[in-house]
C-alpha cells in the first residue's frame, strides 16, 4: 500500500514504481518480449472525476512501466452495454493508452475455455483477446456494488465475458453467492499476474456507477485479488469476511483474506485507515435483516433491495430496458413511463448499474424498514 493524493501524473508515476518496488521489482510480472493486457476497469462512459472508471493516470502510469520492462502493452476491457471506443474517449482511457504507447483492444471475439476447477461451469467463454495474452495486469476500481458489495480485483475478472454475454451470466447467476462462485470460476481459470487497485479515489453509496467519489488516498497492488480487496476493505472499515464474494473467493483458493497471511507493505492499515464509506448490503436477503431461514424464505419479497424508478429524473432513454436480462423483461417503457414487473425481476441490478441519470435506487419494502429499525439495525 502506498499513499497518493492525487492524480497527477508525477504523484501516480511515483506511487506506482514505489508499489512495485515493494513487491520486489517488475521483472516477476513482466518479461521481455511479453504481450501484456493491462485491463482497467472501463464500465460506462464517465468522465474521470465521476469515479467510475479506473483513472487514466493510472493507466499511463501502467502501460509506460510495462514498456520499459521490455513488454508489449495493449489495453482492453468489453463495457458489455457501450462502445468500447465510447467509453475509451469519454473516460480519458484511450487517449492515456495511445499516448503511452499501448494498442486498445475491444474485447468482441469470443473463445470457449475448459474451468479445470470450476464450481458452477465446466467451459466458460471468454474474450479472444484475454486468452491470447501472455500475462496480465489488472488494473480495477475500489467502488461498491448493489450485487457484490464491493467491486475491486476480484470482480474486475468480470471483465473478461464479452459483450452482452454478461447479461446472460447475471441471468443463469443472479443471487450473489452463485454469482460470487462464478467469479471464482473465471479468475481461477485466467489468473492476473498483478492486480493494481486505483483507490485514489473510489466510489461509495450507490455504486459502481450512480455512487459518490471517496477519497481513500491509496494505490494498493499485490499478486492475489483476494488480499488486495481484503486489505482495502479494512482500510474502509469492513470486515471482508462479511462479503460474500471475498469469503468465496478465498474458500475457493483465489487468495487469502486472513490478515496474518497477508504480508503489507509500505503502508500500515492502522495509519491509512479512514471513515465514512458508505456501502450497501449485497441483495441476498440473508446480509439484510438477522432472521431464521424459514421466514426469510417466507417474507423474501417484502425484505429484499428492489429496483425503483425516480421518475422526476428518469429521461427514458431505455438503457434500463435494453440491458434487463430477465426473460421476460423485468423493465418496459409504457406510455412514457419506465415500469418494473417485480414478479419477472431477479434481482441482479443491472438497471441500477447502468441507468446513465441515476433514475434507478435500491430500495428495502416498508416492512423490512420497519422491522430494521424495530432491531436497530443500521
Amino acid at each position: 500500500m502506498v499513499r497518493c493524493c492525487s492524480y497527477d501524473s508525477t504523484s501516480v508515476k511515483a506511487a506506482l514504481k514505489t508499489a512495485i518496488d515493494l513487491l520486489g521489482g517488475v521483472s516477476p510480472f513482466v518479461k521481455t518480449g511479453q504481450s501484456v493486457l493491462i485491463k482497467p476497469n472501463m464500465l460506462s462512459p464517465h468522465p474521470p472525476e465521476k469515479a467510475v472508471t479506473t483513472h487514466p493516470s493510472l493507466v499511463e502510469a501502467v502501460v509506460e512501466l510495462v514498456r520499459a520492462a521490455g513488454g508489449i502493452p495493449s489495453v482492453g476491457d468489453s463495457p458489455g452495454f457501450y462502445k468500447f471506443s465510447r467509453v475509451a474517449e469519454v473516460s480519458g482511457i484511450g487517449e492515456a493508452a495511445r499516448r503511452a504507447g499501448a494498442l486498445l483492444v475491444p474485447f468482441e471475439r469470443e473463445e470457449e475455455i475448459a474451468t479445470a476447477d470450476g464450481c458452477l461451469m465446466k467451459k466458460l467463454v471468454v474474450a479472444r483477446e484475454v486468452t491470447r495474452a501472455d500475462a496480465i495486469i489488472s488494473l480495477p476500481k475500489f467502488k461498491t456494488h448493489n450485487l457484490t458489495c464491493i467491486t475491486a480485483a476480484i470482480k474486475n475478472h468480470f471483465g473478461y465475458i464479452p459483450g452482452l454475454k454478461k447479461a446472460e451470466m447475471h441471468f443463469r447467476f443472479s443471487d450473489g453467492d452463485r454469482f460470487s462462485h462464478m467469479l471464482a470460476d473465471i479468475a481461477l481459470s485466467l489468473p492476473a499476474r498483478l492486480h493494481i487497485l486505483d483507490a485514489i479515489v473510489g466510489m461509495d453509496g450507490n455504486g459502481p456507477a450512480a455512487g459518490d467519489p471517496f477519497r481513500t488516498g491509496l494505490v494498493i497492488a499485490g499478486s492475489d485479488p483476494v488480499a488486495v480487496d481484503s486489505t482495502a476493505c479494512r482500510v474502509v472499515g469492513i470486515d471482508p469476511l462479511t462479503i460474500p464474494m471475498i469469503r468465496i473467493a478465498s474458500e475457493r483458493g483465489v487468495g487469502n483474506v486472513a490478515e496474518e497471511l497477508i504480508e503489507t507493505v509500505g503502508e500500515a492499515i492502522e495509519r491509512v485507515r479512514v471513515s465514512g464509506f458508505r456501502y450497501t448490503p449485497p441483495g441476498g436477503t440473508g446480509r439484510l435483516l438477522p432472521l431464521p431461514g424459514f421466514l426469510l424464505r417466507r417474507f423474501k419479497n417484502w425484505i429484499v433491495l428492489r429496483p425503483r424508478i425516480l421518475h422526476n429524473v428518469c429521461t427514458r432513454c431505455g438503457a434500463c430496458v435494453e440491458v434487463c436480462p430477465a426473460r421476460p423483461k423485468a423493465l418496459s417503457l409504457e406510455r412514457g413511463r419506465i415500469r418494473i414487473d417485480d414478479r419477472a425481476c431477479i434481482l441482479c441490478y443491472c438497471c441500477n448499474e447502468i441507468c446513465p441519470s441515476r433514475a434507478i435506487r435500491l430500495r428495502r419494502g416498508f416492512a423490512a424498514g420497519a422491522l430494521a429499525k424495530l432491531l436497530k439495525i443500521s
